[in-house]
């Protein structure tokens, strides 16, 4: 039995992959869309305080999750300005943020709206890196 016109539509959810570039303010270059399953960081613009933008809690479902290849310098993770969103039990929507170390993987899973992202990170050669506070 062969297999031909795989669709990459799942009940509706399109999967995507996505390009963006760390940045110091955020916009729709920084920015993850709802919709984007995995996300390729590029080289920061301005230095290692840049950051990616995840998309807001109510966008997603629980259980969302966001594969993020963290580009050739360390840069930020945040949640939408004034969301007092949390990623790994810290409020991410710019006072705090959590670090992502150059050329790691990366999953942020959403638990649900009220505990927000888990945040988890690999070495390029599999190892777990500690639990991720954001500060």
């Amino acid at each position: 039995m062969s297999v031909t016109n795989i669709s990459p539509d799942l009940d509706g959810f399109h999967l995507k992959s996505l390009s963006l570039t760390p940045d110091s303010s955020a916009s729709v270059l920084n920015s993850v869309p709802p919709r984007v399953k995995v996300v390729r960081l590029g080289a920061n613009v301005n230095d290692t305080n840049d950051f990616t933008v995840l998309p807001s809690l109510g966008d997603v479902p629980n259980g969302h999750k966001i594969t993020i290849i963290a580009g050739a310098a360390d840069s930020e993770l945040r949640t939408p300005a004034t969301s007092a969103e949390e990623i790994n039990s810290e409020d991410c929507d710019g006072t705090k943020e959590a670090l992502l170390t150059a050329t790691n993987i990366y999953t942020v899973t959403k638990i649900d709206s009220t505990i927000g992202w888990m945040l988890e990170g690999r070495t390029a050669i599999g190892a777990y890196e500690p639990a991720i506070v954001p500060d």
